[in-house]
């Protein structure tokens, strides 16, 4: 089946009843449909609707607890430190956010650390979160190990991702949303299931050699770090702050969601939310956004460039071409989709 697009509405209403299935609750159930389906929307397609059928088998192993309880276990006025006691990931991270906006307006920056959580798909939905609402957002995850560290051999780390979003005036937030991996395990899972190579540089496999078959990940091979020990050293800091301080899982301590969906991964995230307000107003800020924005648009093109982008601006772009024209969803992902729309 070819590629084919599908309007976002209709496809947020299948997850959200889909979902619905598993005991979660309508409300919960659709903001988790909107959060998956945004990743769409923004062509993040391994972080969306591709790992729907997989949460859901969580969910119905207990992996993820679809009533488990936003428990706030220590609180100050511009910090929270929160168990997810094994809740949807994407929930946890929605709820994290509007906390860490609240805590945000009252005090000037408000951070949350979020402790036994599970996957909460792209981060950039909770960074948005924040510049949507005239925020600084950032958002970090820690995972289970899928990457080597420099001098390593084998899976050492999580890719650990990190995301960040500011508002602008004239033109979209500047958002940066990325793994401390070459690229996401997500990414390399859609071209194994395409039946296609990977680009090299990408991923080792379990002898620590280079490889081009996405089908060595599986068989215990390691992503590649972005930069060397530079993106071994965002990895440890990413888990510093949503491992450590949260009090997650480290490293080997957590479990795979896609492997084995019966048990809690222990993921840890940690959100923050700066008020711009408190520092200068949202309008000059907005305005200081435009100019710099406008100042890398501007800059001198290398041969061949037709046009500069700012981080995040391609994905705005798909996005508001998905709310246009439709959800672009590749054929394989369709048809996992029905074969769980069967199985529910």
């Amino acid at each position: 089946m070819e590629s084919i697009r599908v309007d976002a509405g209709q496809l947020i209403a299948f997850c959200t009843e889909a979902l619905k299935t598993t005991g979660l609750g309508p409300d919960d159930a659709r903001v988790t449909a909107e959060i998956i389906v945004e990743c769409d929307m923004r062509e993040v397609s391994s972080h969306g609707v591709v790992a729907l059928p997989n949460y859901i088998r969580q969910m119905q192993k207990g992996g993820i607890d679809v009533k488990a309880e936003f428990a706030i276990e220590r609180e100050g006025p511009a910090y929270a430190v929160v168990n997810a006691n094994a809740g949807v990931g994407q929930l946890t991270g929605y709820k994290a956010a509007k906390l860490a906006m609240q805590k945000a307006r009252q005090a000037g920056v408000g951070v949350v650390a979020v402790k036994n959580s599970n996957h909460y798909g792209a981060g950039a939905s909770y960074a948005l979160m924040c510049a949507r609402e005239g925020m600084i957002g950032e958002a970090f995850s820690n995972a289970p190990p899928t990457m080597s560290i420099t001098g390593g051999r084998g899976r050492n780390i999580g890719n650990n991702p990190y995301a960040m979003a500011a508002p602008a005036g004239r033109h979209d937030p500047v958002v940066l949303d990325m793994a401390m991996s070459v690229v996401a395990a997500g990414k390399i899972v859609n071209y194994a299931a395409a039946g296609q190579p990977i680009p090299e540089g990408w991923m080792l496999n379990k002898d620590g050699l280079p490889t081009t078959n996405p089908d060595d990940f599986l068989a215990g091979g390691a992503l590649i770090p972005f930069g060397g020990y530079k993106g071994y050293g965002l990895a440890m800091f990413v888990e510093i702050l949503a491992g450590v301080l949260s009090g997650a899982g480290l490293t080997d301590e957590m479990t795979s969601w896609r492997l084995k969906p019966d048990v809690p991964t222990l993921t840890g995230h940690f959100i923050q939310a700066i008020n711009i307000e408190a520092l200068m107003s949202l309008d000059e800020f907005k305005a200081r956004m435009d100019r710099l924005i406008d100042k890398m648009h501007n800059a001198p093109k290398a041969p061949g460039c037709d046009r500069i982008y700012v981080p995040g601006e391609l994905e705005n772009i798909a996005y508001r071409r998905a709310q246009e024209e439709g959800v672009l969803l590749a054929g394989s992902t369709l048809n996992g989709l029905a074969k769980m729309a069967v199985d529910l």
